[in-house]
């Protein structure tokens, strides 16, 4: 079986929005006097509902507090910081890459509809997916596996056939439990979560191309065990 698609997560995986979100949310709870964690924000990343620091600032305080004035300035702060951040490196040329090869590719984001779209436009890399599914399409989000069978039936490929880029476990858990094959490359919140199971681990898509990629494909149909399939992959890549 040869590699018939990629699909990719959004947030922390093709922009940096994790870090953004949890600067924006430190310097909040710093205007408080209290700190937020990387411990406790790694909980936030990739999780629908994994980490709510509203209730947990409020909590920290033992009051509540006004979100209708905060809220709004969290979110421009939050807006602000991600308009800064570009597509992370190897994301674009991996894209370019596989539409070049005929290969379709997909998005799925915990995330919802309107954020995803618009920043694969804002990036310039909309015209590269062909299929996007997010959270609001789906009955259940990550690490529900709903997300990636969704994506790869509009794409028209097997899951085995196809190669996730994920950053979190969460994410990496949807795309194993629905079959594919995954690639995981975290970043500073989700580097603290399990990953230990991904297919792959790299730390930036920089370290990927199509024969790699293939390669993970490839070992596992002709029946290499997992850790040989990343033997392999591994091995592509330092020759």
């Amino acid at each position: 079986m040869d590699l018939q698609a990629l699909v990719f997560d959004f947030d922390g995986l093709v922009v940096n929005t994790e870090e953004p979100g949890f600067v924006s949310w430190r310097e909040l709870y710093h205007e408080f006097g209290q700190t937020l964690t990387l411990n406790d924000w790694t909980a936030a990343t990739g999780y629908v509902g994994g980490f709510d620091p509203h209730r947990h600032l409020e909590g920290l305080l033992g009051r509540p507090l006004d979100w209708s004035v905060l809220a709004p300035r969290r979110e421009a702060r939050n807006w602000e910081l991600t308009l800064r951040e570009p597509v992370l490196p190897g994301i674009k040329e991996l894209m370019s890459a596989a539409k070049a090869a005929g290969l379709p590719l997909g998005v799925a984001s915990n995330s919802g509809w309107g954020w995803v779209d618009e920043g694969l436009r804002r990036l310039d890399l909309r015209r590269y997916i062909d299929a996007v599914v997010t959270r609001d399409l789906v009955l259940n989000p990550k690490p529900a596996p709903d997300m990636y069978l969704k994506c790869v039936q509009i794409l028209n490929v097997v899951p085995a056939a196809a190669v996730a880029l994920e950053d979190s476990e969460p994410g990496a858990r949807a795309a194993k439990n629905a079959g594919l094959k995954v690639v995981a490359i975290p970043n500073q919140f989700s580097a603290l979560q399990n990953l230990s199971f991904v297919d792959l681990r790299v730390a930036s898509a920089s370290e990927l191309d199509l024969d790699r990629l293939r390669a993970l494909v490839r070992a596992e149909a002709e029946g290499a065990s997992p850790s040989a399939a990343r033997a392999i992959a591994t091995t592509i890549r330092s020759s």
